[in-house]
């Protein structure tokens, strides 16, 4: 029987399996499908700390409703997921006025809102007293390619409007993220702009065996989503080239699916390169553990099409111990400088001169996994976590 929710607390998260994650917190284990600290263990730790309750949307695909005390879970699907062009914004909007609709009839002391489109909606929650906190985890446009479009610069302006007048406290996930509000608004932001890193358990990566640079073989990884605004086929044009250079002792592992794997693989064999490239499709957590040991180096080559917060595979290519290559899209490369070398996006010939120099420069390549180890401390201090920067945004609501 579901019973009447009083919720102090509304936090609209994204598409994890909040579920599940509630259902290992409960039981004092840390969610085994992710790697990260869960921003959803998190925000429970922080709402029970405080003696709050608390009702969760995430737009996970599988629709469910879970109470377990303070705490309900709903997983709500976003129907925009499978669209494009205008009926994907019609429908987004429909969503999020949805979810506004839940927010005012239970009339939260505070909303806690991730990556919304159209951010201009949440002053609807605010004209009812409900303070709001703006949670962000993507910019709004990709680092350095800001859109003249009509349509873009129209939505900006509004969410500029947004984010001078309403936000109580704004947790950015990168310092991408907090500059780019900064410009949206013109400088005049509305309360405080919290700096918070992914966190992590040290233990998880002390377990992953040093990277051995050898004379003989090299090996990359790309991990993620296997699509084309997140660099992947760039990487055929990268072997190649390698290979044209006389490189044939570098091998890439590509691991991740997504809508276009069949496309990759296809590609891949066309051009030749199934004897250096191997596509391992997604992979669980302890295959993921053995194939950051198997590399040497990771590479991030995402396009200027997509609008990265903060990438975490290089966060965690970091934490393991690898140097890692990516495009200066990324922000991540702000808070590891030294980790990770940056080269501009659709620039195949500087990645592959980047590549080549690592496996061909042993001293170069020590000395930039020498970096690894100082440059993940802030991703292991709590007190840079998101649950920290959170508990700061709610301590400006309810002290």
């Amino acid at each position: 029987m579901v019973r009447k929710l009083n919720p102090q607390v509304i936090y609209c998260g994204g598409p994890g399996d909040v579920a599940g994650t509630m259902l290992s917190w409960l039981s004092g284990k840390y969610d085994a499908s992710e790697v990260s600290c869960t921003y959803s263990s998190q925000f429970f730790d922080q709402i029970s700390d405080r003696g709050l309750s608390a009702l969760v949307i995430s737009t996970h695909a599988r629709k469910e409703l879970l109470q377990k005390g303070s705490f309900t879970v709903e997983h709500r699907p976003n129907k925009a997921a499978d669209k494009s062009g205008f009926s994907y914004k019609m429908a987004d909007i429909s969503h999020w006025l949805g979810v506004i609709g839940t927010i005012l009839h239970h009339r939260p002391r505070v909303a806690l809102i991730t990556d919304c489109e159209h951010w201009w909606l949440l002053t609807i929650p605010s004209l009812f007293g409900i303070k709001v906190i703006t949670d962000l985890h993507c910019t709004f446009w990709p680092r350095n390619y800001r859109t003249t479009a009509l349509y873009e610069r129209i939505l900006q302006g509004l969410n500029g409007l947004f984010w001078k007048k309403i936000p109580i406290a704004t947790i950015c996930i990168s310092p991408e993220c907090e500059r780019q509000v900064l410009e949206i608004a013109c400088g005049q932001v509305s309360g405080s702009l919290l700096q918070a890193r992914s966190s992590y358990q040290r233990a998880h990566f002390a377990k992953i065996t040093l990277p051995v640079w050898n004379a003989d073989s090299f090996r990359l990884m790309f991990a993620g989503r296997v699509e084309r605004n997140k660099g992947v086929f760039d990487l055929l044009d990268v072997m190649a080239g390698l290979h044209a250079d006389g490189q044939s002792k570098i091998a890439l592992e590509i691991c991740g699916d997504g809508t276009a794997l069949s496309e990759l693989k296809a590609e891949c064999t066309r051009r030749g390169l199934d004897g250096c490239i191997r596509i391992l499709g997604r992979l669980n957590s302890l295959e993921m553990r053995a194939a950051y040991e198997r590399c040497h180096t990771v590479v991030v080559p995402t396009t200027a099409n997509f609008p990265e917060g903060m990438n975490k595979v290089i966060v965690e290519g970091v934490l393991s111990g690898r140097p890692v290559v990516a495009t200066a899209v990324c922000p991540a490369v702000d808070l590891l400088p030294r980790s990770v070398i940056a080269v501009e996006c659709g620039d195949q010939q500087a990645m592959v001169a980047a590549i080549k120099r690592l496996a061909c420069d042993k001293n170069y390549y020590e000395s930039i996994h020498a970096n690894c180890a100082a440059e993940s401390e802030q991703f292991y201090d709590r007190q840079q976590s998101w649950g920290a920067a959170l508990g700061r945004a709610l301590d400006l609501v309810f002290k």
